[in-house]
């Protein structure tokens, strides 16, 4: 992504104070927009206009001495489709790092469980959003987020491989309840090999109640410069013994220098009685280059008797509360464009 470096204008803006002079300061975002229809199966039929995971967001670092940077971050989500935005709501931290020694930050921000998804992700924030399985099952916890409270410490690359440790001490709130459980752990290996890429992670969420853990693997492989396969796994479970499986193959085919073809199914199986569901995504993309890129994708999910799940729940603003697709087939048709500043 390129990133417009603001330092001379913020100084003559008189937004930075001498001090803070020497430090690197990036602009950075993201507008992703879309337009679709969704239609739940049933009653829900609705052309929609989706903001999708849209961003704005401050970062810097400034090295102090040798193996000692400064770092920091803010960044929050923008709805390009209403008026609405918080601040600092989604990846904000400050921290330290070094190549010889790793990073060390602390604040709020993705999970390594959260992020080992990506060698498999061909849909990212789209309609046919792994996630719409992977983190939707409420009778076995809620997976791939990013929680408060947050102390994270990444290890240098040894090779390609990479360990990353997070620790939570209370998910929800601001200060820590005497007594609380609200807290997680989340960890994973990281391999990056050039045409392989991996990631082995383990989450440990203790909410009280269903106190969830699960694994996930993901590997994906470069297998010819065109063409670029994932695979995906992952199990779930509580206290009282409720199991979920996710699993799913995908890829995607460069068939010219600009224009991609995305693909991938996924299952969900469940011990709950009559709750599986399957979710298919296809989809065109083409990138003008690598900061601006439009796609057209249709995704669906097929429901069994007591699933009500959609490809269009994570990650977009366009979540209608009027659609159930319970036992039905929900269908998303989705055209957008993605533009990185």
């Amino acid at each position: 992504m390129n990133r417009k470096h603001l330092l001379t204008s913020l100084i003559a803006a008189g937004l930075v104070v001498p001090a803070l002079a020497t430090a690197d300061w990036t602009l950075y975002g993201r507008a992703h927009l879309s337009a679709d229809i969704l239609d739940d199966g049933a009653e829900y039929n609705e052309f929609n206009v989706s903001s999708n995971s849209s961003r704005l967001g401050f970062k810097g670092e400034r090295e102090f001495r040798e193996q000692l940077v400064g770092m920091f971050q803010i960044e929050q989500q923008i709805d390009f489709d209403t008026n609405g935005t918080n601040f600092a709501t989604r990846d904000t931290f400050v921290g330290l790092k070094g190549s010889e020694w790793g990073m060390l930050r602390i604040g709020k921000f993705d999970t390594p469980f959260k992020r080992a998804r990506g060698p498999a992700n061909f849909f990212g924030d789209q309609v046919g959003d792994m996630r719409n399985l992977t983190r939707s099952r409420a009778q076995t916890g809620r997976f791939d987020e990013r929680f408060n409270n947050s102390i994270h410490y990444q290890t240098p690359s040894f090779g390609g491989l990479t360990w990353n440790i997070q620790y939570s001490n209370e998910t929800g709130d601001a200060s820590t309840v005497d007594g609380a459980t609200n807290k997680a752990y989340s960890t994973s290996l990281n391999l990056n090999m050039g045409d392989l890429t991996g990631a082995l992670a383990y989450e440990k969420q203790e909410d009280g109640a269903m106190d969830p853990d699960a694994w996930r693997l993901a590997v994906g492989y470069r297998i010819t410069p065109a063409f670029r396969m994932g695979a995906f796994y992952q199990t779930s479970e509580t206290t009282n013994g409720d199991e979920a499986d996710v699993y799913g193959l995908g890829g995607q085919f460069r068939l010219t220098s600009n224009m991609y073809l995305n693909g991938h199914a996924f299952q969900l199986d469940s011990d709950l009685d009559d709750a599986d569901a399957t979710m298919y995504a296809l989809g065109l993309e083409y990138r003008v280059d690598s900061d601006l890129r439009f796609y057209g994708n249709v995704a669906m999910v097929d429901n069994d008797v007591n699933s009500a799940l959609s490809p269009w729940s994570a990650a977009r603003s366009a979540n209608p509360d009027d659609a159930n697709p319970l036992a039905q087939t929900a269908t998303a048709l989705s055209i957008g464009m993605r533009y990185d500043f």
